[in-house]
């Protein structure tokens, strides 16, 4: 995560959701969740499972929300 630019991340996946079109909501979250690496990944399978009916809105806003913490806590 470190000098990882989260706002360009979310960015340039959400340019991939609407180039191919996608529009399912359980499928871009799985796909989010496809190209998160190491201790992201990790992250994002838990805050999935335990907010199984949550929409990308919520996920992209909680993923944000506890990396920029960790950021700036300098725990990357």
């Amino acid at each position: 995560m470190k000098d990882t630019n989260l706002d360009a991340h979310i960015k340039v996946f959400k340019k991939t959701i609407k180039a191919n079109m996608e529009i399912m909501e359980v499928n871009i979250i799985n796909l989010f969740g496809f190209i998160l690496r190491n201790n992201i990944s990790e992250w994002g399978k838990k805050f999935v499972q335990d907010h199984p009916n949550c929409t990308f809105e919520q996920l992209e806003q909680a993923f944000c929300k506890h990396f920029e913490t960790v950021k700036n806590e300098e725990k990357v």
